[in-house]
């Protein structure tokens, strides 16, 4: 028997005027204050709901990174993405001082 992974995308309202409005935010922030907002940003996309570190680090900015380092590596995402989740586990290792 074989399996197949099926990726569906959801259609929703355009977030266009959203987007530009963050880029724009972001461009006027200092760059470790751009990489914090992006890293809460990614960090919003991947997480698994309610409770989870991702979520808490997305929501508040508090950090637990080896439960945020964890939950990354149990991640599954399209491969347009990993570049994301690689970015995000690169911002906790360096806001961790190396230590995971």
């Amino acid at each position: 028997m074989t399996s197949t992974i099926t990726t569906t995308r959801a259609t929703g309202p355009d977030q266009t005027d959203k987007a530009r409005q963050t880029i724009d935010l972001l461009l006027t922030l200092d760059p470790d204050a751009q990489q914090l907002t992006l890293a809460r940003l990614v960090a919003a996309t991947l997480h698994d709901g309610r409770g989870t570190a991702l979520e808490r680090f997305a929501a508040t900015g508090k950090l637990d990174h080896a439960a945020v380092l964890d939950e990354l590596d149990r991640v599954r995402v399209p491969f347009e993405q990993e570049a994301w989740v690689d970015a995000l586990a690169r911002h906790i290792l360096f806001a961790s001082g190396g230590r995971s």
